[in-house]
Order: structure tokens, then C-alpha cells, then sequence
């Protein structure tokens, strides 16, 4: 019987953690204000891909609701999977705003 699973060798696994360890010397050597920055900046791009996807979504919900009466199981289950995907997309757009929020505070009072 074939093997199907991919096994990570120790090499790429000290790789990793030499990897992370060195980026979390390069943030810790920088200031605050770079990493609210750049938290800022990554969450407004954050948000803006949700809301691009939640319209890609709705529009997709309307096509499928207009386009199949009787649909077959892998249509269901498709659908069921996008709308799990439309409710984590709401999420990621409320966790994005509310950090977006709370960079935009912490950034005004460091001035």
C-alpha cells in the first residue's frame, strides 16, 4: 500500500524553527510603532479582501439560487460549504475591524 503522507524530516523542521526564531529577533529589534504600523496596514488589507469575498459569495448565492430548483447532493453539500465560508468571512471582516480599530487608538496615543 503506498504511502500518501507527506513526513517532514528533522532538517526541515530545524529549518523552520531557525526560521522563526531569526524573525522574531528581527521584530523584537524593531519599535512599536513600525509593528502598529504594519498591523494597521495588514488588517485594512485584510478587511478589504473580506468584503471583496463576501460580494463574490452573495453573488454566487444568488446565481445558485436562481439557477437550481432540484439540485443533487454534491450541489448541497457545495452550498453548505459556502455558506461556512460566507459566515468566516463575516468573522475575518469583525476580527479585522476591530484590530484595524485598536491599531488606529494605540497609534494616536503614541503620538
Amino acid at each position: 500500500m503506498p504511502r500518501n503522507r507527506l513526513w517532514i524530516r528533522e532538517e526541515t523542521r530545524m529549518l523552520g524553527f531557525i526560521f522563526s526564531g531569526a524573525f522574531t529577533v528581527f521584530l523584537e529589534k524593531r519599535r512599536s510603532p513600525f509593528l502598529v504600523s504594519y498591523t494597521l496596514g495588514a488588517n485594512i488589507i485584510s478587511a478589504c479582501i473580506s468584503v471583496i469575498g463576501l460580494l463574490l459569495l452573495s453573488i454566487e448565492f444568488i446565481i445558485y439560487s436562481k439557477s437550481s430548483k432540484n439540485s443533487l447532493w454534491p450541489h448541497k453539500s457545495g452550498k453548505l460549504l459556502s455558506e461556512y465560508l460566507f459566515i468566516l468571512t463575516i468573522l475575518e471582516l469583525f476580527v479585522a475591524s476591530i484590530v484595524s480599530h485598536w491599531a488606529s487608538q494605540a497609534k494616536k496615543r503614541g503620538r
